[in-house]
């Protein structure tokens, strides 16, 4: 059984929509499904993707693969779907269903888990959908995230 250690996986640096930059590292992927994933070892039934996003993503949807957001580092606010914008944060998961529009703003560092691996222009993006910036009521924090009385 290979073990992938974040460090040994090659960044990759790029600019996403609305020019927010995100540096990538393609952790877990397909070679035959995305021609950009550098590992020795790959599988098309799933891939996981370490990001590190700056700014608003806007509306895209993936046509092939569910989506899993797992947000390791820092804040954003997402909506999928017709639901409401949602805060989130560390030990997060936001669930995106294949077929779904779903958009974010934030800074924060995510893995990302699609299932089957991405797929090199699977992901459709609405371009023209300039929709208003995303806003989310502040969320209460959990027992976990808050802060100790002393």
């Amino acid at each position: 059984m290979p073990v992938i250690r974040l460090t040994d996986v090659p960044e990759i640096a790029a600019v996403g929509p609305d020019s927010a930059p995100l540096v990538m590292k393609k952790a877990i992927g397909s070679r035959k499904r995305d021609p950009s994933f550098a590992m020795p070892t790959s599988t098309d039934s799933l891939s996981i993707t370490h990001i590190k996003h700056w700014g608003r993503h806007r509306k895209i949807t993936c046509k092939e693969s569910d989506r899993v957001m797992f947000v390791v580092e820092g804040d954003a606010i997402t909506r999928v779907g017709q639901e409401p914008a949602t805060h989130i944060g560390p030990g997060d998961f936001v669930l995106i269903p294949k077929g779904t529009p779903y958009e974010f703003s934030g800074n924060f560092t995510y893995l990302v888990i699609n299932a089957p691996a991405f797929k090199d222009g699977s992901d459709l993006r609405d371009d023209a959908y300039d929709g208003p910036p995303l806003r989310a009521a502040r969320r209460e924090p959990t027992a976990a995230r808050r802060p100790r009385r002393t």
